[in-house]
C-alpha cells in the first residue's frame, strides 16, 4: 500500500465517522431549535391579548373569541376588572349583540338587581335605557327617511316638517287629518281589508302633528303619556293613532275585535305596533294600543316576526357601528 492509498482510506474513513457522528449532534441541535421557539411562542402568547384574557379565568376557546370580537380598547378594559365576567360570553353569542356596547352590557349585569336574562340586558342597553334620558339625548337622522327614529332620546328639530304630506278624506277620519302619503295609502288598503274580515271600520283619530301642535298637546294631557315637543313620531307624517267607528275608547281599544285584527295585520301594510304591551319595559312610552307607526312592508314584517320593537331593530339593523 502506498503512502497515497493509505491517506485516501484516512480520508474515507474519517469522512464516514464524521457523518455518522453528525446524527445525533443535528438532532441534539434540532432539540435545542425547538424548545427555543416554543418557549418564544409561550412568552408571546403570555404577551398577548388572548393569553391575558385566559389567566383571568376564560376557557381558551372563550379567551380566543373576546379576543378577536373586541377592540383593543375593551380588551384592556376587560383585562383591567381582574376578573372572569360570566356575562361576557353569553352576551358576546346573544342574537342581538353590538360589539360597541360590550361594556355598557358589563356594566349593566353588575348593578342590575332584578335577575334580568342576557337577552334583557342586551336589548335595555341596545335601546340605551342604561342611561339618563337628560344625558343621552340626541338629534334625529332624519337621513333615514321613513326609518327615522323618533322617542324619548331621538328629537326631532322644531322647524322640521316632512315632505309628501297627504290629507285623509272624511271617510278615514273624524276631522281634518294629513299624513305622509305612503301611510295614508297604506293605511286605507288596511282598513279597506279590515272592514272586509272584521266589519269594522278603521278610523284615524290623529295623524301628523307639527312642533307647535305637540306643545298644545302636552299641555293639555296627562304628561306620563304624551311626548315632549320635538319628541313625538307624530312630527315625522309616520304616525297614526288609530280607533274606529264600534270601538272609540283607546284604553280598550286593543281588545276589540278590530284593535285585535290590526295587531296581528298591520305588518301587511307596513305598519308596525309602536308601544307593544309585551316589550313595553324596553320603550320610552306606556303600552298603547292604537298607535301605528309606518315603515315599510319589508321592515314591519322582519320587526312583526322577530318580536322585537323598533327601538331595537333600529340599533342593531341600521345604527349597528363599531
Amino acid at each position: 500500500m502506498t503512502l497515497t492509498d493509505a491517506k485516501q482510506r484516512l480520508r474515507l474513513w474519517f469522512d464516514r465517522d464524521h457523518r455518522w457522528m453528525s446524527v445525533p449532534v443535528t438532532i441534539a441541535a434540532l432539540l435545542v431549535l425547538v424548545v427555543l421557539v416554543k418557549s418564544c411562542q409561550g412568552l408571546a402568547y403570555y404577551h398577548s391579548d388572548e393569553g391575558k384574557i385566559y389567566r383571568l379565568g376564560y376557557p381558551i376557546e372563550d379567551a380566543r373569541l373576546l379576543a378577536s370580537t373586541l377592540s383593543g380598547e375593551q380588551i384592556d378594559s376587560l383585562i383591567a376588572r381582574g376578573e372572569h365576567d360570566t356575562i361576557a360570553i353569553p352576551v358576546i353569542n346573544g342574537r342581538y349583540f353590538i360589539a360597541r356596547n360590550f361594556d355598557r352590557y358589563l356594566a349593566y349585569h353588575k348593578r342590575d338587581t332584578t335577575g334580568a336574562t342576557v337577552e334583557d340586558i342586551i336589548a335595555v342597553v341596545n335601546v340605551g335605557l342604561d342611561r339618563d334620558r337628560e344625558d343621552s339625548a340626541m338629534p334625529c337622522d332624519t337621513s333615514k327617511g321613513q326609518l327615522v327614529l323618533v322617542n324619548g332620546r331621538h328629537y326631532l328639530d322644531e322647524n322640521y316638517k316632512p315632505d309628501n304630506l297627504k290629507p285623509f278624506t272624511r271617510t278615514y277620519c273624524y276631522e281634518d287629518q294629513k299624513a305622509h302619503q305612503d301611510a295614508v295609502d297604506a293605511f286605507i288598503k288596511m282598513q279597506q281589508e279590515c272592514k272586509r274580515q272584521t266589519g269594522c271600520h278603521l278610523m284615524v283619530n290623529s295623524a301628523y302633528r307639527s312642533y307647535q301642535d305637540q306643545q298644545g298637546t302636552y299641555k293639555r294631557n296627562d304628561k306620563r303619556y304624551v311626548a315632549h315637543p320635538g319628541f313625538s313620531e307624530h312630527q315625522t307624517g309616520l304616525a297614526i293613532d288609530a280607533t274606529s267607528l264600534q270601538h272609540s275608547e283607546k284604553w280598550s281599544f286593543g281588545k276589540s275585535k278590530e284593535g285585535i285584527w290590526m295587531r296581528e295585520n298591520c305588518h301587511k301594510y307596513g305598519f308596525i305596533l309602536r308601544y307593544p304591551e309585551e316589550r313595553s319595559r324596553l320603550l320610552h312610552y306606556s303600552y298603547e294600543p292604537w298607535h301605528l307607526r309606518y315603515v315599510g312592508v319589508e321592515t314591519a314584517t322582519r320587526i312583526h316576526d322577530e318580536g322585537i320593537t323598533f327601538d331595537e331593530y333600529y340599533a342593531f339593523y341600521l345604527d349597528n357601528r363599531y
